[in-house]
């Protein structure tokens, strides 16, 4: 039996057919769907955070959590139901743009970014001290929160999303346009994950090629 809501299940179903490396990854699935419900609640709709809870890592969808680590399967089948049936209630700008900032960002980022948000630093107290399971509080979403949605949206706009490819080589990043993903050689790969190995190197990666074909960081 599956516990997460219809509107859980099918954002997950979503992530599944549209970036399903990012919905194998149980971290990423998690902040999707938190990104996914503080958009909503910036733009003025009526979010869901229930059965918010803060972790060390941030803040989790228990009910989630725990279909998606107890019957792996199970919870598959029924996020891609109720996707089927239910797609035309996401959307789908919104849920690409949330599905971009977790598909370029390493865990340890997204983490630290959910960090800075009030909604769970305002427990951040008693979840550092160990305490099991915090609710986390609608009420704690602040102007700061909102701020770092904004934030988001403006940087990460669906056009440049549309037009863009991301190769991911340990916990970097590149992202390409997808025309110039085809060209991409033995050696530019070779490029790439000589660069992934400079840690000082901040996600995104933006890489443009020049009529040369040589590799341009921005």
């Amino acid at each position: 039996m599956v516990d997460s809501n219809e509107r859980k299940r099918c954002l997950s179903g979503w992530l599944l057919h549209n970036s399903k490396n990012e919905y194998n990854a149980a971290l990423k699935l998690q902040k999707f769907l938190f990104f996914y419900e503080c958009f909503s609640k910036v733009s003025g709709e009526e979010p869901d955070f229930s059965h918010l809870r803060g972790y060390k890592r941030g803040p989790v969808f228990s009910q989630v959590w725990g279909d998606y680590a107890k019957d792996r399967e199970e919870f598959n089948r029924a996020a891609d139901e109720s996707y089927n049936l239910g797609k035309d209630t996401i959307n789908n700008d919104r849920a690409k743009k949330c599905a971009f900032v977790v598909q370029v960002l390493s865990e340890s980022e997204l983490s630290e970014l959910t960090h800075l948000m009030n909604l769970w630093k305002a427990k951040e107290e008693r979840i550092l001290q160990g305490e099991y399971q915090v609710d986390l509080d609608e009420n704690d979403f602040n102007e700061n929160d909102a701020k770092i949605i904004s934030t988001l949206d403006k940087m990460y706009p669906i056009e440049l999303i549309d037009k863009s490819f991301v190769i991911p080589i340990d916990s970097h990043y590149f992202v390409f346009k997808k025309e110039d993903v085809p060209k991409l050689t033995e050696q530019h790969y070779d490029i790439l994950s000589a660069l992934a190995e400079n840690e000082q190197i901040s996600n995104p990666v933006y890489v443009e090629m020049d009529k040369g074909g040589r590799l341009v960081i921005d």
